[in-house]
């Protein structure tokens, strides 16, 4: 595969356009809701494309054309679940996130249970943020390296400090334009050029149905049990990840944190659905490829005009990077303002705790980078932190919105049952099971409402200051 100058210069050019706007989000920066949150003035036009962005990464553009190449329209089924768990998140708690006017998930926690309850969600979703930011190095390297000659951990080493950078410097506000611009390039590049170029290559929709084998349109090809584990994985994973309660977080009124949510998740199924269309296009086009994965960028190479495959190409890069960077910041806000805000310095400055926060992202992201070159199980560790995620932690938090008479023991206790049981069903049944988050939920439900009920009810006052933020933001206490 050939990669021609101009292609490579565009790519060069993009990534010094993302330091660009890291220093600008730095100057622009005055204070935390700033850093952290791009100052919660995100209005709608804008929130959707970004909200897509964090969804849509490395996973979502470069995996879903690799399972189309492999499966057909059901290889859309990761991409769909993601979009299904960012409607469900905005139908149900998306309002209420921003009201509350929060940072993080484990603050959210505390002010519900405890903040124990709240340190220890922070600290399994930091984990699981960071192990997600690694992953998606890990990509990023992986594809530049294919198109650009370039070895592995050198790319590797370049993105990550790229993302680095400009996260550091600028914050949510950085994260933000980048990813819009992602976002932007990405809409033009699968809608409007890759997709009607790629159907025109294979005559059609006709000519694409007549080269490939029946099951290629099949939507439960892949398999039931597939379609399964990416429920339980990406519907509920992503209603509780920090990198997308962040975004929330961003809206600038909570009618936009709802309507901009649905709609940001409904874009994502189309956008999941047009990358398998071009992975199967890509098998008509390029087949016996070595690596699924690389199917799209190849078939981008292969059918768009030079300068524009650079740019989309470019675009296919920031989409990894926009979930990196997103996860990041996630992981050190959590490390910020759930650990050290509320064990080291509670009575801070917002600007102290906006330097811990980019000092933390440079130790994260120097332990990312290492991490992407160095460590060879970091999918493992994924499904680990996953598994966690939505096992052990899922059932507090929709318990805080829904059921008042949950009580701060019965969080706790959940979060540790269950996650000791997470940890043992995958030592008994391995990663690729389904079962640690089944009994994961299984367990944390039981373990909740019994030790609610067995404890409760909750004091009277905090489930009616907890009601009232949730209808009309934090008080002034």
């Amino acid at each position: 595969m050939v990669v021609s100058t101009i292609d490579t210069g565009v790519l060069a050019l993009y990534m010094l356009g993302l330091l660009a706007v890291g220093y600008w989000g730095y100057r622009k920066s005055d204070t935390l809701d700033d850093y952290l949150v791009a100052g919660r003035s995100i209005p709608i036009w804008m929130y959707v494309p970004v909200m897509s962005a964090v969804i849509l990464g490395g996973a979502s553009t470069i995996g879903g054309g690799g399972l189309g190449y492999q499966h057909g329209v059901s290889g859309a089924w990761l991409v769909i679940m993601l979009g299904l768990g960012t409607v469900a998140l905005g139908v149900l708690i998306s309002t209420n996130l921003a009201n509350l006017k929060a940072y993080s998930l484990g603050e959210v926690l505390e002010r519900r249970f405890d903040r124990y309850s709240g340190t220890i969600g922070a600290v399994i979703a930091g984990i699981y943020a960071l192990t997600l930011a690694i992953t998606q190095t890990i990509a990023i390297g992986k594809v530049l390296s294919v198109l650009f000659g370039f070895e592995q951990n050198t790319m590797i080493l370049a993105a990550g400090i790229i993302v680095i950078s400009y996260t550091m410097l600028g914050g949510m506000l950085s994260v933000t334009i980048t990813d819009f611009v992602q976002w932007c390039i990405m809409t033009v590049g699968i809608f409007f050029l890759a997709l009607p170029l790629g159907l025109d290559a294979v005559g059609g929709v006709s000519g694409l149905t007549a080269e490939l084998e029946p099951s290629y349109f099949d939507v439960t090809a892949i398999g039931w049990q597939t379609i399964a584990s990416y429920f339980l994985l990406y519907v509920l994973g992503i209603m509780i990840g920090q990198d997308v309660w962040q975004r929330v977080f961003t809206a600038d009124d909570p009618e936009t944190a709802r309507k901009g949510t649905i709609a940001a998740g409904s874009f994502a199924i189309v956008y999941g659905i047009a990358t398998a269309v071009l992975g199967a296009i890509a098998v008509v086009l390029l087949p016996n490829l070595s690596d699924p994965e690389l199917a799209l960028p190849q078939l981008i190479l292969e059918i768009v005009p030079v300068g524009l495959s650079g740019l989309i190409l470019a675009g296919f890069v920031s989409a990894m990077m926009s979930t990196a960077d997103s996860a990041l910041l996630a992981s050190s806000t959590l490390f910020t303002n759930d650990v050290y805000k509320r064990f080291v310095a509670p009575d801070a400055s917002d600007e102290t705790y906006a330097r811990v926060s980019r000092a933390l992202i440079l130790v994260l992201g120097v332990l990312m980078i290492y991490a992407a070159i160095a460590i060879g199980n970091v999918v493992q560790a994924l499904s680990l932190t996953y598994a966690l995620l939505s096992g052990s932690i899922f059932v507090p938090i929709f318990a805080a919105f829904f059921w008042t008479g949950a009580t701060w023991q019965g969080a706790l206790s959940s979060i540790f049952v269950s996650a000791a049981v997470v940890i043992a069903t995958i030592w008994m049944h391995g990663f690729a099971s389904n079962l640690p988050i089944i009994y994961g939920l299984l367990t944390s439900a039981v373990t909740f409402t019994t030790v609610s009920l067995l404890t409760g009810p909750p004091a009277r006052e905090k489930v009616r200051t907890w009601s009232e933020k949730l209808d009309s933001g934090p008080s002034t206490e």
